[in-house]
C-alpha cells in the first residue's frame, strides 16, 4: 500500500463523505492542509448521543409535523417515549426512506413493505431534510472539537467538497435524484458534490 501523500494545493479546504444508510448513517471528514498529509476523522456525536461514547452511526430516521416540518432526526428521533410524543402531537416518522430510490430492476418482492412517505414529502425532500440535518451537526461537531473551531470553520465553509456514497448498481436516475436533495440541503452550494459506489 503507497504511504499518504501530502495535500499539494495551495488553499485549505475540507472534504465530507456521507453514507446514508437504510438503517444508519454516518459521516467522516478530512481536513486538507497545504503541504499535510491529510488525516480522516468519523463524526462521533449527534443530538441525542451525546452519551453514546464515540458511536459514529446515527439512525436514518426523521419524525415529522404534520405542517411538514422536521421534529427530529436520528437518535433524537429514536428516543425512548418518542412514540408516546408522536401520538399526542400527532407526528409522523419515517423510516428506511433510502429504499424509496432503489431501482424497480432489483424486483424485490417486499417492496410493498417500504414504509410511506409523509402526506406532501417526496423521497427527495426527505433525503434533502436529513443531509442538510447530517451536514449542519457536522460543522458543529468540527467547531466543537477541534482547536480554534470557530475559525477553523470560517475558514473552510466556503471550500467544501462533499462525497455521497450509494449502493453498487445505482444508476444515474438515483444518482440525479440524491444530487437534488443534496442541492436542496444546500450542500452544493458550498462545493462540489461527487458520488461513490
Amino acid at each position: 500500500m503507497p504511504s499518504p501523500q501530502a495535500y499539494s494545493r495551495p488553499v485549505r479546504k475540507l472534504v465530507l463523505g456521507i453514507d446514508v444508510g437504510t438503517t444508519y448513517s454516518s459521516m467522516a471528514y478530512a481536513l486538507l492542509d497545504p503541504g499535510e498529509v491529510p488525516k480522516i476523522h468519523g463524526v462521533t456525536r449527534f443530538l441525542g448521543q451525546e452519551n453514546a461514547a464515540g458511536d459514529s452511526k446515527i439512525p436514518s430516521i426523521l419524525c415529522y409535523r404534520q405542517d411538514g416540518s422536521v421534529h427530529s432526526v436520528g437518535a433524537e428521533a429514536a428516543l425512548p417515549g418518542l412514540d408516546l410524543d408522536a401520538e399526542d402531537q400527532d407526528l409522523v416518522l419515517v423510516e428506511r426512506f433510502k429504499l424509496h430510490l432503489r431501482p424497480e430492476r432489483f424486483g424485490d418482492p417486499r417492496r410493498q413493505d417500504v414504509p410511506p412517505l409523509p402526506r406532501g414529502k417526496t423521497v427527495i425532500d426527505v433525503f434533502s431534510d436529513f443531509l442538510r440535518y447530517l451536514f449542519r451537526f457536522t460543522g458543529q461537531y468540527i467547531r466543537e472539537t477541534h482547536a480554534n473551531g470557530e475559525s477553523l470553520w470560517t475558514s473552510i465553509e466556503d471550500r467544501i467538497e462533499f462525497v455521497l456514497s450509494h449502493p453498487n448498481g445505482w444508476g444515474r436516475l438515483q444518482q440525479g435524484k440524491m444530487r437534488q436533495a443534496a442541492i436542496m440541503a444546500g450542500l452544493e452550494s458550498s462545493g462540489k458534490t461527487a458520488f461513490a459506489n
